[in-house]
């Protein structure tokens, strides 16, 4: 059991330092001239993501993107065509972070939880079994 823990800890502690690193990441700094000559052509808006393809915005904003922006780029369109063929289902909540964690560190009884607490939220039970799942995985890999 203190093998679990010791485990389960240190995966926390990976997961919110990797996450906490966007925050402090390197940004242009407000006196940058590449951030200062921005001209009206230049900037995006809603349509032009869903719109143009990556080369496209790449030639608009005259200049290369980087892997994680074109990556980003790809995934906000994704979400957007998602979000455009199903408009009664809403984004991912927060609900889902909670339903995945209580069933992650409080297993079973976590999900019971999820039930009495999140009753017509299908998503929020789902993540609750999902974090069961995830967290018996690991107490089983531990054991072996």
């Amino acid at each position: 059991m203190k093998k679990f823990f010791t485990s389960l800890f240190l995966g926390l502690g990976l997961l919110l330092a990797t996450s906490s690193y966007a925050g402090i990441s390197n940004l242009p700094a407000a006196n940058d001239a590449a951030v200062a000559n921005v001209t009206e052509d230049a900037k995006l808006g809603i349509d032009d993501l869903r719109n143009l393809s990556v080369k496209e915005i790449e030639a608009k904003i005259g200049h290369d993107l980087t892997w994680k922006q074109k990556l980003a780029i790809k995934v906000l369109k994704s979400k957007a065509t998602k979000a455009e063929r199903h408009p009664e289902k809403p984004a991912t909540s927060t609900n889902n972070i909670i339903g995945f964690l209580l069933g992650l560190l409080l297993s079973l009884i976590g999900v019971l939880i999820t039930y009495v607490a999140f009753q017509g939220e299908r998503s929020t039970i789902k993540a609750a079994w999902i974090g069961f799942a995830v967290g018996l995985l690991l107490y089983i890999l531990v054991l072996v």
